[in-house]
């Protein structure tokens, strides 16, 4: 049974789900009404201060897209707060320990997953791109003007990630340095390689149209290499997931067949220590899975 501290809490997770969503709605239809009757709400309203993250971090986030404000930060502390009082409340102080270490490792796997699906359309769009770049500056454009003016086609992807670019050419700042910035911030291999063309062009000289065409074809091989590659290893991505899958799925008919077979592990000492042995096992064998499945180029 939960108690009345347990369901005075359950009933503001419940009220900040239902809440969260109808403010966050009603942002953005303000934010469109604004932009409608062209109205500045950065003037009206400053611009919150994004929280340095951790190095390691850093990187992730930018790629994701996701900016850690004092005001995001503090209502997701409170939000895991709450919810590990529940959980310490309604099933004790293991299942709070849970919620602590899950909730993160949750928050951490969906940053990953967005970051991957943002990089890779941004990948995808990038030689378009970049041969935009190029016709714009063969009809009389700079390298500056180029950039800028190659994202009013571009995709939104690409204009979400190169659009700092630009605000900071039209503050005056050189294009190799401004990509640098940009390719420093994402640590993506493929923003490198076109801040590196062009930090390199500026300095020795040269056509940059010639790099920038070679540039994109080189992208497009690794795009295509890169999906030949997933299509190998799809069959042994299977193969690890069923293997992943094949103990656990044998445990619950074991247990579905006759319940007191676990009644071992659950009660006697010598039962705790193998089942927490084969709990360790069997996460090293899925990290291992993961690592072997993981495809890198």
């Amino acid at each position: 049974m939960l108690s009345g501290a347990a369901f005075l809490i359950l009933s503001l997770l419940i009220l900040m789900g239902i809440g969260w969503p109808l403010l966050a709605r009603q942002a953005r239809q303000r934010a469109a009404i604004d932009r409608r009757l062209g109205l500045a709400p950065t003037a009206a309203m400053p611009r919150p201060a994004v929280l340095a993250a951790p190095d390691r971090m850093a990187p992730l986030l930018a790629q994701a897209q996701i900016e850690v404000t004092a005001r995001v930060l503090g209502m997701v502390g409170g939000g895991l707060l709450l919810i590990a009082l529940f959980a310490l409340l309604a099933a004790g102080p293991v299942a709070a320990l849970a919620v602590v270490a899950g909730v993160p490792m949750a928050l951490i796997g969906w940053v990953r997953r967005r970051a991957q699906r943002r990089v890779e359309a941004l990948i995808e769009a990038l030689p378009h791109y970049i041969d935009a770049v190029r016709q714009m500056q063969a009809v009389g454009n700079s390298l500056a003007q180029a950039l800028d003016r190659a994202l009013a086609d571009a995709p939104a992807v690409v204009r979400s990630y190169i659009a700092p670019v630009a605000r900071r050419l039209e503050l005056g700042a050189p294009v190799a340095d401004a990509m640098q910035v940009l390719a420093e911030r994402l640590r993506v291999p493929e923003i490198s390689m076109l801040a590196a063309a062009i930090r390199t062009n500026m300095r020795y000289g040269g056509s940059i149209s010639a790099v920038l065409l070679n540039l994109a074809n080189i992208l497009r091989e690794r795009i295509r290499i890169k999906r030949e590659l997933k299509a190998a290893i799809s069959e042994a991505k299977i193969s690890g997931r069923v293997l992943i899958v094949m103990p656990l799925v044998a445990m619950a008919v074991l247990v579905a067949m006759n319940p007191d077979y676990i009644g071992f592990f659950l009660r006697d000492p010598r039962g705790h220590r193998l089942a927490a042995i084969a709990l360790v096992l069997q996460g090293m064998g899925m990290l291992v899975m993961r690592r072997v499945m993981r495809l890198a180029f």
